[in-house]
């Protein structure tokens, strides 16, 4: 089982959005996948309230259920469990990243939004400095690829990686939470769609390179 934490210093930075549309993206890709939402606004809770299609798993816990809970979905056999935290919330944040396996902060790319990535890297380190890769979101469509890799070398000067896959400001991701849905449900051949398939994949990758060194130290 591989757990995905979502952390972030603020709110707004589309965590949710992401979050739920990768635990759909894995059980799309035929995989058992759940989402815990941390969030006192239960953003995620309410997105699957207003979801007519089946999986993933969407539950509302509290900080301290986060091991209970992954123990009991491990006992379920669930592949994937993703954690949508809440922002400007340091003790969640930190006890998310304890229990995760990747770390996943969405971040606007511009300088304000990535200067928070300092005060993060350090509880990350609290956390036992799991595999953690900043996600630029919110990137306007028609970004140059300069202003994305400004954006990654100023996230990379904190020590910190970037996903190869950014996420666009597009109505997609707008659209489709209030019809408790995601980007590739409501426009499957849509560009929003293609970039959260693209962030599964590297989410996969990420995953296969954790087995295969948690196979290698049972050796």
């Amino acid at each position: 089982m591989i757990t995905v934490a979502f952390c972030t210093q603020k709110g707004g930075t589309g965590k949710t959005t992401i979050a739920t549309a990768l635990a759909v993206a894995a059980h799309l890709a035929g995989k058992k996948s759940a989402l815990l939402d941390l969030d006192p606004q239960t953003n995620a809770v309410n997105w699957f309230d207003r979801r007519k299609g089946d999986g993933p798993d969407v539950a509302s816990i509290q900080p301290g259920a986060i091991r209970r809970s992954l123990d009991a979905y491990r006992g379920l056999g669930m592949d994937w469990v993703f954690i949508d935290t809440p922002g400007k919330m340091e003790s969640a944040s930190v006890e998310a990243a304890k229990h995760a396996d990747i770390v996943l902060v969405p971040s606007q790319a511009q300088i304000f939004s990535i200067e928070t990535l300092e005060p993060l890297k350090r509880l990350l380190d609290m956390a036992g400095s799991p595999p953690t890769f900043v996600v630029l979101n919110l990137v306007h469509p028609n970004a140059g690829g300069r202003a994305v890799d400004d954006a990654a070398a100023i996230a990379a000067s904190f020590n910190v990686k970037v996903a190869p896959i950014h996420v666009s400001r597009l109505k997609t991701y707008e659209d489709a939470p209030a019809l408790g849905q995601t980007p590739q449900e409501l426009e499957p051949h849509g560009r929003a769609a293609q970039e959260v398939a693209g962030l599964f994949t590297f989410l996969l990758d990420q995953a296969s390179m954790i087995t295969g060194n948690h196979e290698r130290m049972k050796a």
